[in-house]
């Protein structure tokens, strides 16, 4: 079942510029003004933008879950703190 970023991806190419821009701002702490100059300072397309949207929801999700199951298993942390040191000394 699409979310509401991968419908966005979706409809990004139909979608008019302003219309875009006030779908992509109400999904991110971004104003239109914002968006618009992205836009325009990278050249990047709305589709490619919406695109990367999505790839930056699921990879935000993904870090989430991993955070979230690392926590969940007790001393978890922990080991892996002590993991890092003895990897970084």
């Amino acid at each position: 079942m699409p979310n509401k970023y991968d419908k966005l991806a979706e409809q990004a190419q139909a979608m008019t510029d302003e219309k875009f821009r006030e779908r992509f701002s109400s999904l991110t702490t971004l104003t239109d003004n914002d968006i618009t100059k992205v836009i325009n300072d990278t050249g990047i397309s709305k589709q490619d933008l919406a695109n990367l949207l999505v790839a930056i929801k699921n990879a935000t999700d993904f870090n989430n879950q991993t955070v979230k199951s690392i926590t969940s298993i007790q001393k978890g942390a922990e080991a892996l703190i002590a993991i890092a040191k003895k990897l970084l000394i």
